[in-house]
């Protein structure tokens, strides 16, 4: 009866400790998870951060892509104007010339 009690109390130690290192490592396995949860969380907000810092530097090249465009379709039509402004001149001097010849072609018959 004896050897039977020693045998159930070993037994019980034995299962208490196994249970104790069972929680200590599911314990630990937890205490992992949670700092492996935080150590993604700070990766996530670095990652936004950039990601918000892009989105502005893309706003701000956009915008200055529009002023940039916008300013060179000015200049471009400011040129347009000038070149036709010019032919228009020209024709203007052509058309005073040829009079000019006929007149003096006709004053000297």
């Amino acid at each position: 009866l004896q050897n039977k009690i020693k045998t159930l109390e070993a037994n019980q130690m034995a299962e208490e400790e196994a249970s104790a290192s069972s929680h200590k490592e599911l314990n630990e396995r937890h205490e992992a998870s949670v700092a492996k949860e935080q150590q993604l969380a700070e990766q996530l907000k670095e990652i936004e951060a950039k990601l918000s810092e892009a989105t502005t530097m893309k706003d701000e090249v956009n915008s200055e892509l529009g002023t940039h465009k916008a300013a060179s379709l000015e200049k471009q039509e400011e040129q347009t104007k000038v070149c036709d402004d010019l032919q228009n001149k020209i024709k203007t001097l052509e058309a005073n010339q040829m009079a000019e010849e006929e007149a003096s072609a006709s004053s000297h018959k």
